[in-house]
């Protein structure tokens, strides 16, 4: 939180300087007043002008300073809030992969939808409403000083009370934010469980079995929200009371001074007008610094980077890659089991097993998606935790189960970020068994792929995935199940183009076995070695 505010130091101050003007537009407003009710007191019509002048210059006021002050601080609002995006984002690209495949997407969605709600409702709010009663309590203390010292010391032993009161509900009240923050992440991961298989929950007409279990979900929910409410509540009736009483009690004593002569009436009424602004401004203010912490949590938890112990040195292979004694679990599960295999540089290598033996689990390890195994990978004797994992993203590929798409061109999902070369884009497409097709659509490779390439065919997605990976042209290619959604024709000339590559292939299939059987250099079965 500090580096942000710094990045935007000079905004935070016009933004600080702005809430710090609605403070005055209180003070204002209790002036203007003050000034109308000493109309009674002027001894001339001449004073009698000058007051009425002066209280209508005054009770405008309060309108244009809250323009000024919204101007100040729009700035600095937008500037956060984009940078708690960007930092949420980031956060979420640095999650080691197999940590972030520990939460569904939705947590994500909920962290950069909901959670930064919360944020920027509670951090703004809290920043403003904290400057407009500090501010206030400033002003007004230094106003009554002027009118009577004594009223100004007992102001401010009373506000010390409310402070210290305060304290005492700040940790209960940033657990409870905590807490309901929690609860709605689960809440949007139950109810998209839920949506997710609403089709199904049709089909079958189970919609009264899963009717109780969505009330619950959303009863709890409420549940927590009302307990948070109502300690927020709990906290500010206190506060509330002491506030009341103090106020009351000055009010006697600052009639006491005017029945004594000890005070004016411009003095009694400034009195009254300042005293419930002074003390509700600090109940306000005092219960808005727990709000702000709560939401300086809310932004530690969206933008914390995980910790990830990932190595430092640079990937390079020029020999092999080495398991010894490898072993994985899923909880209890033992999927691995004192897995030893080499697989030599430039070598074709096929994966192959019943389901669940661990062969997308294998290729996970190699590729340092997995790192929680127990073992050793070796690339060059070198351990493969110990080697940055963007090095090692610069030196491999990857073609998984799920083929993602981007809403963006043909030619955008295949190349990403690489250098456009048209040539070797359309021999890519040739060598997937794309180029037919492609050059069929009106607008060519650069027709627009729509809600993750729902508007192409399962096999068509599969084989632009695979040309993304050939168009990065990396040293290590892993293939998972290539020819999942291909007929035998389509997947046999997608595997002479892997089988072709002057690279290191390791591949995964259950289909064609005996095809791939005879042209790999090397055949594991984990159904044997597990």
């Amino acid at each position: 939180m500090k580096e942000l505010l710094y990045k935007n130091k000079k905004g935070f101050t016009l933004y600080i300087l702005g809430c710090l003007i609605t403070a005055l537009t209180g003070v204002m407003s209790s002036l203007a007043l003050s000034i109308g009710f000493s109309i009674y007191e002027a001894s001339s019509s001449q004073e009698i002008v000058l007051r009425a002048i002066g209280t209508i210059v005054i009770g405008l006021s309060p309108v244009l300073l809250q323009v000024i002050s919204r101007f100040l601080r729009i700035g600095f609002m937008r500037d956060v809030l984009i940078d708690v995006r960007h930092l949420a984002y980031q956060k979420m690209m640095k999650t080691p992969i197999e940590q972030f495949r520990q939460k569904k997407g939705d947590d994500y969605v909920a962290l950069l939808v909901n959670d930064i709600n919360v944020f920027e409702q509670d951090f703004f709010l809290s920043i403003l409403n904290i400057a407009f009663s500090y501010g206030s309590f400033l002003v007004g203390i230094i106003v009554l000083f002027i009118i009577s010292p004594i009223i100004s010391w007992l102001v401010i032993g009373c506000s010390i009370l409310i402070f210290i009161l305060t304290k005492f509900f700040e940790k209960p009240m940033r657990d409870n934010v905590k807490r309901k923050q929690e609860a709605n992440a689960s809440y949007n991961e139950q109810v998209s469980n839920i949506l997710g298989g609403l089709e199904v929950i049709k089909l079958y007409q189970v919609e009264d079995r899963f009717r109780g279990p969505f009330y619950g979900i959303v009863k709890r929910l409420e549940m927590i929200k009302r307990k948070t409410n109502l300690f927020q509540q709990n906290q500010f009736v206190l506060l509330e009371w002491i506030a009341s009483t103090f106020q009351i009690a000055m009010y006697i004593f600052a009639t006491a001074l005017y029945i004594q002569g000890n005070m004016t009436l411009f003095g009694l009424i400034i009195v009254f007008n300042f005293m419930g602004s002074l003390i509700w401004s600090n109940v306000n203010g005092a219960s808005m610094i727990n709000r702000l912490n709560g939401s300086i949590d809310i932004f530690n938890r969206i933008t914390e980077s995980p910790h990830w112990d990932s190595g430092s040195e640079t990937f390079e292979m020029t020999h092999s890659i080495v398991t010894k004694d490898l072993n994985f679990y899923y909880g209890e599960h033992h999927v691995l089991k004192d897995l030893n295999i080499k697989i030599d540089k430039g070598e074709k290598v096929l994966i192959y097993g019943p389901s669940g033996t661990g062969k997308t689990t294998l290729l996970n390890c190699l590729s340092q998606n997995l790192t929680s195994y127990s073992g050793e990978i070796l690339i060059d004797n070198q351990e493969l935790k110990k080697i940055d994992f963007e090095s090692l993203l610069q030196g491999s590929g990857y073609v998984r189960q799920q083929h993602f798409m981007f809403d963006a061109s043909i030619k955008d999902n295949i190349i990403l970020d690489e250098v456009y070369d048209e040539e070797r884009l359309f021999d890519i497409l040739k060598q997937v068994d794309l180029w037919h097709w492609v050059t069929s659509l009106e607008q060519g490779v650069n027709h627009k792929l729509l809600a993750n390439g729902t508007n192409v065919s399962g096999g068509q997605r599969q084989r632009i995935s695979i040309a993304r990976e050939l168009y990065k042209d990396k040293e290590i290619l892993f293939v998972d199940e290539p020819s999942a959604s291909l007929d035998d024709e389509t997947s046999r000339v997608l595997y002479d183009t892997l089988l072709s590559l002057d690279k290191t292939l390791i591949m995964v299939s259950h289909r064609h076995l005996n095809y791939l059987s005879e042209r790999m250099d090397q055949v594991i079965n984990l159904g044997e070695l597990v």
